[in-house]
């Protein structure tokens, strides 16, 4: 067999297993349907406000923008702790660091002249 055909073997019994476990969950488990149990419930507190309470799109913003520059943290971490190894290169990994901090840092101060991490 080639790698190929061992995965989708593996995948395909794996979906027989989790299909075989949702089946037999439901056909052995105990179905007892009450209008409590249908209701929101999370961390032991009855639900205070509806579901479909609007949030400030500021939250997104400030979310996507932490996504952004943590991700500049995972990228650039590799690279700093392999630099020795890398030096050899030359100034070239130097530059592909600076550059792609500059488009980030680009990024912030746009991000600060949209104003879009003030709250007010």
């Amino acid at each position: 067999m080639s790698g190929f055909e061992t995965i989708v073997m593996y995948l395909g019994m794996s979906l027989l297993v989790v299909l075989a476990m949702i089946g037999i969950s439901a056909a052995l488990g105990p179905f007892r349907p009450k209008p409590r149990k249908a209701t929101t419930y999370e961390c032991g507190v009855p639900l205070l406000d509806p579901a479909e309470k609007r949030y400030d799109v500021k939250y997104y913003l400030v979310a996507v923008l932490f996504l952004v520059f943590d991700l500049e943290t995972v990228l650039i971490y590799p690279i700093a702790v392999r630099y020795k190894a890398l030096a050899h290169i030359g100034w070239g990994v130097f530059f592909e660091v600076f550059i792609f901090v500059a488009v980030l840092l680009a990024g912030l101060l746009y991000a600060i002249k949209k104003r879009a991490i003030e709250w007010e």
